[in-house]
């Protein structure tokens, strides 16, 4: 029996994008545990301080909101040694891309010096953000040594980036399992008192993040430094030196994706707040369904990172037509996912809630945001992996632009009309979210089909 034209246009994109698709997803998954593994070290934090009660878990709570917008800013920053070495790999040339590391390493060092001290500054008016005494208090040293954590994180991240610009997602997958291992057991520790150490309560948390972040910072180089599959970038790197065109490319790119980081962070985090001018309940149901999208959204962001790889790859390759089978396939692939997602947000929006409350007010409220989110996480999605195939192509401004346009202009004037002027509540605020992921995914899908086939390869 002869095919129909339609099953035969269906067989051939198959064949065209199966490849892509089995490739993508074993990137994607050890980044995907590497996200989540951060999110558990997190929530054992705030789960082991706030046995300690109400106070001390504030106190966490507002040293770590402060401190985030740092941190972030210097992971999305450190994001752009990925694209320049994928492009080199493609090409090829180990010695490019031991330059790159060697640049980009001392780009993310100095920038990570930046922001820890700009961070210190903020640090002496944490008694001027509206907080009880009491919270500051506890949380100034806790704030300190989380502050002082970035410059690890900037080493660890600089020999991740550069990792998986090699293609290589396993390593710190791995030394996660290491992070949260220590991060737990020094928690115990050190909160506590155990084993003849005082208790330090809150600080005792800052202190063991910190260890554990140096632990993988120490560990990664180790590994660098022994490990056969970096041996020839060891020998290119002796023979490359500091650059400071290579350094100002990698700055001018950095700065905007961790522009891109900060803005849509600030989104939520202001969605958030208008939340809690609502009330409790409404702030209640807002984490519990907020926590469940961040939960799926770690595996968005491994495709998207998967998708970065491959895109930057068949980049320095010149292999256009590769190039953006990768970057769409990578795109099927994260709607799949969040399309499967959406369906066990819908199908378990009552039960989820009961993890977290057994409050029938904040269940009902939940289970209606969850609906909302079954939506907003598939265009959350693909705003992210299309944003990494535009990482790959070292194009940064553009998508900047879009994604203050998206989260700052369009979603938060939205959120705020929806639930105050029209009088949807909680429901008006997650709808901004919805309008901003929306345009952002769209844009963004359409800047990479035009960039993609009109930019010059180098």
């Amino acid at each position: 029996m002869s095919q129909s034209p339609q099953e035969s246009s269906f067989r051939s994109h198959f064949t065209r994008y199966a490849a892509h698709y089995s490739a993508t997803i074993m990137l994607a998954v050890p980044v995907m545990f590497t996200q989540i593994g951060h999110m558990i070290v997190q929530i054992t934090d705030n789960i082991m301080v706030g046995r300690l009660g109400t106070v001390p878990l504030a106190a966490s709570s507002f040293g770590h909101n402060v401190f985030i917008a740092g941190l972030l800013f210097c992971i999305g920053f450190s994001a752009a040694m990925t694209p320049f070495v994928g492009a080199a790999k493609g090409k090829g040339d180990s010695r490019e891309a031991a330059s790159w590391l060697k640049n980009g390493f001392l780009a993310n060092i100095l920038m990570a010096t930046l922001v820890t001290g700009l961070m210190a500054i903020v640090g002496l008016f944490l008694d001027n953000m509206g907080q009880k005494p009491d919270v500051v208090r506890l949380a100034r040293p806790f704030y300190l040594w989380m502050i002082l954590s970035i410059l690890p994180v900037a080493v660890f991240q600089s020999f991740k980036q550069f990792s998986e610009g090699l293609g290589n997602t396993r390593v710190a997958a791995m030394i996660t399992v290491q992070e949260i291992i220590i991060n737990i057991g020094l928690n115990y520790v050190l909160i506590n008192g155990k084993f003849g150490f005082p208790a330090l309560g809150v600080t005792g948390s800052g202190v063991a993040t910190f260890v554990a972040r140096c632990s993988m910072m120490l560990t990664f180089s180790l590994i660098f430094l022994r490990s056969e599959f970096y041996a020839p970038y060891r020998a290119a790197m002796r023979e490359v030196g500091f650059d400071k065109t290579l350094i100002l490319r990698y700055i001018r790119l950095g700065i905007p994706l961790g522009g891109q980081t900060i803005l849509e962070v600030a989104a939520f985090a202001l969605g958030a707040i208008m939340m809690g001018w609502l009330g409790a309940t409404e702030l209640a149901a807002h984490q519990i369904a907020m926590g469940a999208a961040a939960l799926t959204f770690m595996g968005a962001t491994g495709i998207s990172a998967a998708a970065t790889i491959r895109v930057s790859q068949f980049y320095g390759a010149k292999d256009r037509v590769n190039m953006r089978s990768a970057g769409f396939a990578a795109s099927h692939v994260v709607l799949a996912y969040m399309s499967l997602s959406a369906l066990a947000f819908v199908m378990f929006r009552y039960w989820i809630p009961t993890i977290y409350i057994q409050d029938a007010a904040v269940i009902q409220m939940a289970a209606g945001l969850l609906m909302i989110a079954a939506l907003f996480q598939i265009f959350d999605g693909l705003q992210t992996v299309m944003l990494g195939t535009l990482r790959a192509l070292a194009d940064a401004r553009i998508p900047t632009i879009i994604a203050f346009v998206a989260y700052i202009v369009v979603s938060l004037p939205i959120s705020y009309g929806a639930a105050f002027l029209l009088g949807w509540r909680e429901i008006g605020i997650w709808t901004g979210y919805l309008a901003g992921l929306t345009v952002a995914s769209t844009f963004f899908y359409l800047r990479f089909y035009r960039r993609s086939r009109t930019i010059p390869f180098v």
